[in-house]
């Protein structure tokens, strides 16, 4: 599952799948951090990861443009 289908109001940090074969079923299974407040977005339990768009351009860094989003 990538970062980005997590769900961050529960402090989901991972999720992964488990297939039953006796049952024919995959059943989904959730790394949950405890937390007091989990309504809101934890800011230590998600760096900094590599997303689906680039920063920049090929030509940006080609040119040595270096930007931090």
């Amino acid at each position: 599952m990538p970062k980005r289908g997590l769900d961050v109001n529960v402090c989901e940090i991972f999720r992964f799948y488990r297939l039953i074969a006796i049952k024919d079923l995959v059943e989904p299974l959730s790394m949950i951090v405890p937390r007091k407040q989990s309504g809101i977005f934890q800011e230590d339990l998600y760096p900094m990861t590599a997303g689906n768009q680039a920063a920049l351009t090929a030509q940006e860094w080609l040119m040595g443009i270096n930007r931090g989003t």
